[in-house]
């Protein structure tokens, strides 16, 4: 395969898949398509290597239940992925935690690995406001500025 468009339009889609199928033994299946120098972020953390966000997937299945992602849309634009997902799991104290999300991925100059994934979404409204009484205080706070 030579054209990187349609190389990175694959690897988008493998990296699409990994987490549609995430699980405790596939977690180190990460190292097979992202760089040594991956970078990961998302609300709660940056991290830098493979090993260190398979140690962070790896916490979530054990601080949570049926974790799980469905990547509902997909896209290419430059050197650069979006993938639109759906992230569903039981949480103490939250309950069932369910919202949507945004990740940009970015590729090596080869386009053969990924190199980095960002994540986009409001942890204010998805996570903290989920909580007793923060989320009463960003409720409350959410509807004085609405009403400005």
């Amino acid at each position: 395969m030579n054209d990187p468009i349609e190389k990175q339009r694959q690897l988008l889609g493998e990296y699409a898949a990994y987490f549609e199928k995430l699980a405790p033994d596939t977690i180190d299946q990460l190292r097979d398509i992202v760089t040594d120098d991956f970078e990961f972020r998302d609300p709660f953390t940056t991290l830098h290597g493979p090993e260190n966000v398979c140690a962070y997937l790896a916490k979530t299945f054990k601080e949570t239940q049926n974790p799980r992602f469905e990547v509902t849309h997909q896209a290419l634009d430059g050197n650069m992925g979006f993938l639109r997902w759906r992230f569903s799991a039981k949480v103490p104290v939250i309950g069932l935690w369910d919202f949507i999300g945004m990740t940009e991925v970015t590729f090596n100059k080869q386009g053969n690995l990924v190199a980095s994934h960002i994540d986009h979404w409001d942890a204010g409204q998805n996570f903290y406001g989920k909580l007793p009484i923060l989320g009463w205080i960003i409720r409350r706070l959410a509807r004085r500025v609405a009403a400005l």
